[in-house]
C-alpha cells in the first residue's frame, strides 16, 4: 500500500493519508511494478515507477472531486467534502510533491522528471478542457479522456523504459490514450443517467446529440472502445522486452468488461 511520507501530521497530510487508504485498485503501481520486472530493472527502480505515477493518479481524483462537486469517493466522502476544499486543494499538492520525492529514487531522475511533467500538463489540458465548456461532441469526448486519463496509464511503462534505456516512448503514450478511451466508455455506459442529471461529459451522450438514438449511440460507443482497444493492443506488443505485458493485462480485463455489457444487453 502506497503511504503519505510526512514527517508530520496535520489537517492536509490527514486527509491525503485518508484519500489513499480509502481504496483503489492501484492500477498504475501495478502497471509500474510489472514493466520495471519485465526490464529487468531493481526493486528500488521499480517502487519508483510504481509509486510517482499512482501519486500522481490520486492527486487528479482529489483535485477532480473538488471540481466536479463528486461528494462521493469509492463510496466514502471525497476529500473535499470530508475535510474541506482548502484541505482538498493542499492534499492534492502534498501527493504531487511526493510523487517528485518518489521519483529521486529512478536511476535517471531528470528525464523520468521531465516525463512525469509531460504527463501531468497533458492531464491538465484534458481537465480544463472537461471543465470548461458543455455539450462536447463524441469526438471531443474522447479525446478529453484520452488527455485526461492515458498520460498516467503510459507513465509507469515510461518510467521504466527510460531506466532501461530502452526505446518505445511514444508507442507506450498512444497505447495509454487509447487505452483511456475504452475506460472512460465503460464508465459512461455505467454513468450515463448520473451525468445526464448533471450535464457531465459522457461519450453516449454526446453520440445521442449527434442523432443516434440510445441503443444505437451505446453500440457506436462500444465499437469505437474495441477499436482503441485493439489499437492499445498492438502498440503494447510493440513495446520491447515485455514491457508493455501490463497494459496487455489492462487490455484484456477491459475487453472482458465489453463482452460482459453485450451480453447483458
Amino acid at each position: 500500500m502506497l503511504r503519505c511520507t510526512c514527517e508530520t501530521s496535520s489537517p492536509v497530510s490527514d486527509a491525503a493519508r485518508y484519500h489513499l487508504t480509502a481504496g483503489g485498485a492501484r492500477v498504475r503501481a501495478r502497471i509500474g511494478l510489472d514493466a520495471a520486472i519485465a526490464l529487468g530493472l531493481s526493486p528500488t527502480t521499480a517502487l519508483a515507477c510504481a509509486a510517482a505515477p499512482e501519486l500522481l493518479h490520486n492527486a487528479s481524483l482529489i483535485h477532480d472531486d473538488l471540481q466536479d462537486g463528486d461528494a462521493l469517493r469509492r463510496n466514502m466522502p471525497a476529500v473535499w467534502s470530508r475535510y474541506g476544499r482548502d484541505a482538498a486543494i493542499s492534499s492534492g499538492d502534498l501527493l504531487i510533491s511526493a510523487a517528485y520525492k518518489a521519483i529521486a529514487l529512478h536511476p535517471n531522475a531528470g528525464a523520468a522528471i521531465c516525463a512525469m511533467h509531460d504527463a501531468v500538463s497533458v492531464t491538465i489540458r484534458g481537465q480544463a478542457q472537461d471543465c470548461s465548456a458543455r455539450n462536447h461532441s463524441s469526438e471531443d469526448c474522447a479525446g478529453i479522456a484520452a488527455d485526461k486519463s492515458g498520460p498516467l496509464l503510459a507513465l509507469p511503462v515510461r518510467l521504466a523504459l527510460i531506466a532501461a534505456d530502452a526505446p518505445g516512448q511514444e508507442v507506450a503514450i498512444r497505447a495509454g490514450r487509447a487505452i483511456a478511451i475504452a475506460y472512460q466508455t465503460l464508465d459512461d455506459f455505467v454513468d450515463k443517467a448520473a451525468d445526464r442529471a448533471t450535464s457531465a461529459t459522457n461519450i453516449c451522450l454526446s453520440l445521442e446529440a449527434e442523432g443516434h438514438d440510445p441503443a444505437a449511440a451505446i453500440s457506436v460507443a462500444r465499437t469505437r472502445a474495441q477499436a482503441a482497444l485493439m489499437s492499445a493492443r498492438q502498440d503494447a506488443r510493440d513495446l520491447p522486452n515485455s514491457a508493455g505485458t501490463p497494459l496487455l493485462t489492462l487490455v484484456n480485463r477491459l475487453e472482458a468488461q465489453l463482452k460482459e455489457l453485450d451480453n447483458a444487453a
